[in-house]
């Protein structure tokens, strides 16, 4: 098949080669063995060894690594070797398990929604210390006119009145969980529909 036969029925699927994504710090089994200058089969043996994996493989795609943790994992590895000691496999093999299921419940947690990321989080945050300042902000031109009123006809009592009951109010509308904040859309339930607010 010429090459540009080739290309054509790869684009017709809408999937050419060159579109894979992947992260710039993951690499696979190939191009590791070469950073490392060692063997692929040696890589294997040290997959079995408890070398740390960043994502298995499946069918048809390869086992993806990071070369810092692989590095870091050797060079504890080469220590352990040179005091005279011995890398205890099952520890090491029980630290991977553990550091692997952390993950794994993270990653869980994360689609379940119950993990937000960092950036959601801050957008929020911004989202809500916005409205709380403009609310106070407007209680300069919102409140004269009362305050002015009630100190007059009441005296220090009315204007402590007319304050605390809009700091109540504040408190109150900043207190509703359901309150939709501007700027921020409502996540979305696992179904894909949006949570109702």
């Amino acid at each position: 098949m010429t090459r540009a036969r080739h290309k054509a029925k790869v684009t017709r699927r809408g999937r050419p080669h060159s579109t894979k994504t992947r992260a710039p710090n993951l690499v696979p089994r190939r191009q590791l063995a070469a950073r490392l200058a060692v063997h692929m089969q040696t890589i294997t043996k040290w997959e079995r060894e408890g070398m740390p994996i960043a994502e298995r493989g499946r069918k048809g795609r390869p086992s993806l690594y990071r070369e810092i943790e692989v590095r870091a994992w050797h060079k504890a590895r080469e220590k352990a070797g040179q005091h005279g000691g011995r890398l205890d496999m099952i520890q090491e093999r029980a630290r991977k398990e553990k550091w692997q299921g952390l993950l794994a419940e993270q990653q869980y947690l994360s689609r379940e929604q119950e993990l937000l990321p960092r950036e959601e989080i801050e957008k929020v945050w911004a989202a809500e210390v916005s409205a709380v300042r403009a609310a106070l902000l407007s209680w300069s031109t919102t409140l004269a006119d009362k305050v002015h009123r009630v100190s007059t006809l009441e005296g220090l009592p009315g204007v402590e009145r007319v304050l605390q009951d809009a700091v109540r109010d504040v408190l109150r509308e900043f207190s509703d969980p359901h309150r939709p904040l501007p700027g921020v859309t409502p996540p979305s339930t696992p179904s894909g529909k949006a949570a109702a607010a």
